[in-house]
């Protein structure tokens, strides 16, 4: 799950671009819709809706874009595209700690420690947090394997690329 990218095991220019237009989408975002919020809260349990309230305002828009991709043929796959970076809350980081935590993690995989550990391992966490409060195991696969190639992912390969697509 440290790789960049769940498209190729180097990462490579589709997951450069990716980081690029999330950096670029992080710090321009206004913060989510709340007519959005709404609809999404209405697919949402309680104990989600918990999980989903505490990511950041730009979690959180990027949680309503992965979830309106239409890609996405059910509430269900909607569901998991929008928790699927729910373990970010666990870090704490902002916009430029993500950014440096990115290239530590990618410049020596292995020696974060702390918040920027945990920025990392997300995928892990929450899919920890999501099993915690009940979640689907959809939507609990999916953050775990979000960062994972196509391949390695455990989901059926036209699932894993609809919600690789969302994200």
């Amino acid at each position: 799950m440290g790789g960049l990218s769940r498209r190729s095991p180097a990462g490579g220019v589709e997951a450069l671009i990716h980081l690029a237009r999330r950096f670029f989408q992080s710090i321009l975002d206004q913060g989510p819709d709340a007519a959005e919020e709404d609809w999404l809260m209405g697919l949402l349990s309680e104990r989600e809706a918990t999980l989903y309230a505490q990511m950041s305002p730009v979690d959180r828009s990027h949680a309503l874009r992965s979830a309106r991709c239409p890609a996405l043929a059910d509430d269900a796959q909607r569901v998991a595209a929008a928790l699927h970076d729910v373990g970010k809350i666990q870090a704490g980081l902002g916009t430029w700690a993500r950014v440096a935590a990115t290239v530590a993690g990618v410049a020596q995989p292995g020696v974060l420690r702390g918040r920027w550990a945990d920025y990392r391992d997300h995928p892990r966490l929450g899919a920890a947090m999501l099993r915690d409060a009940g979640s689907a195991e959809l939507t609990v696969i999916w953050a775990a394997e979000h960062h994972l190639s196509a391949r390695k992912s455990s989901l059926p390969p036209e699932l894993a690329a609809a919600l690789a697509a969302a994200d």
